[in-house]
């Protein structure tokens, strides 16, 4: 019998998983459903998932079962979510016998409830031997072996994640989960937009693209000139305030929520904290973003930010990591 280890990052908008083996896989965090008889026919499967969903959406009732940052309340949602866990596991570790076990830390945010806890041990029991269920933040904290005084801002799709490190496992005081994040900004950038063009033609997959590419928070930035159709005809648009005045709009609450946990922490601490604070997450990807979270703590006090190098995999890996480290009795047995 041979044991498995793998650390997943469950996230809204793409989870990734990180094995013992050396596997690294990410999805998109949706499925797809046939809409009637002839989608059914058309693919030949009850379902898709990720990329290949997202690429034959039209035919497709999407389910993104993570949408608010934890597993939605709905029977479909709850399914979803173990295809896609399961899909993980099975790609990341293909070799898997049936005698074989695999123990896998799955990274949540730091503030599911219970309930959602319970949904991930039931939904993983038919493929996980042991379980290990933690904070995103502090998973991301294991990846970069920052154990001190540090704050780790996981910036997601869904939620915004913060948790206060300071040598020990962080108590439930030490970590707040935003609703504030990737998603947010998507509607902020859609909803700025058309307030100025308001006849262009937007999808959130048009919008995702754009942020992605020119995304940023910095003082200055090259003009982002974009194409988008109207009634079908392209033109060219000019973004570049609509753009930077969204995504500044991140880093306020993120900083109140920083603050907030500087504010609290042994005064003795506080200072060291708020110099300390590491960025990790899709959100981490936006260009000035350090600078900007930076900027906004001045009137604190000041402080000092900076980006991990691997946002896509970061939280996987430091999962991982815990699996690999943490003794028998944090583990629940399915």
């Amino acid at each position: 019998m041979a044991i498995f280890y793998a650390g997943i990052d469950l996230g809204t908008s793409r989870s990734s998983i990180a094995t013992s083996t050396g596997k690294r896989i990410s999805i998109k965090t949706c499925v797809g459903y046939p809409k009637d008889i002839i989608s059914r026919k058309r693919f030949g499967r009850d379902y898709l998932l990720g990329e290949e969903a997202l690429e034959n959406r039209l035919s497709l009732n999407m389910n993104w079962p993570l949408a608010e940052g934890i597993i939605c309340n709905d029977e479909q949602s709850i399914e979803s979510t173990g295809l896609i866990l399961k899909h993980l596991v099975a790609e990341a570790i293909p070799e898997r016998q049936e005698t074989d076990e695999i123990y896998a830390a799955i990274g949540m945010p730091a503030q599911a409830s219970i309930k959602n806890k319970k949904l991930i041990i039931d939904i993983s029991k038919d493929f996980l031997n042991k379980i290990l269920i933690v904070s995103e933040a502090f998973a991301v904290a294991y990846s970069v072996d920052r154990f001190d005084e540090c704050l780790i801002v996981d910036i997601g799709a869904g939620t915004t994640d913060l948790c206060r490190m300071h040598g020990s496992i962080p108590d439930p005081e030490d970590q707040i989960t935003l609703p504030i994040a990737g998603n947010f900004l998507d509607e902020l950038i859609i909803k700025s937009i058309l307030e100025k063009f308001p006849d262009v033609q937007l999808t959130a997959k048009i919008i995702r693209r754009i942020k992605e590419k020119y995304g940023y928070v910095s003082d200055s930035s090259d003009p982002v000139i974009v194409k988008l159709t109207k009634q079908g005809i392209p033109h060219e648009y000019e973004i570049t305030s609509i753009l930077k005045n969204c995504c500044l709009q991140l880093t306020s609450p993120i900083s109140k929520a920083i603050q907030e946990l500087v504010g609290s922490f042994d005064p003795d601490f506080q200072e060291k904290l708020r110099n300390n604070v590491i960025i990790a997450g899709g959100g981490s990807r936006l260009k000035g973003i350090d600078i900007a979270v930076e900027k906004s703590l001045q009137e604190y006090g000041g402080g000092d930010a900076l980006c991990v190098q691997d946002a896509e995999y970061c939280g996987s890996i430091g999962a991982l990591k815990m699996c690999l480290e943490m003794p028998d009795e944090y583990w629940e047995k399915i």
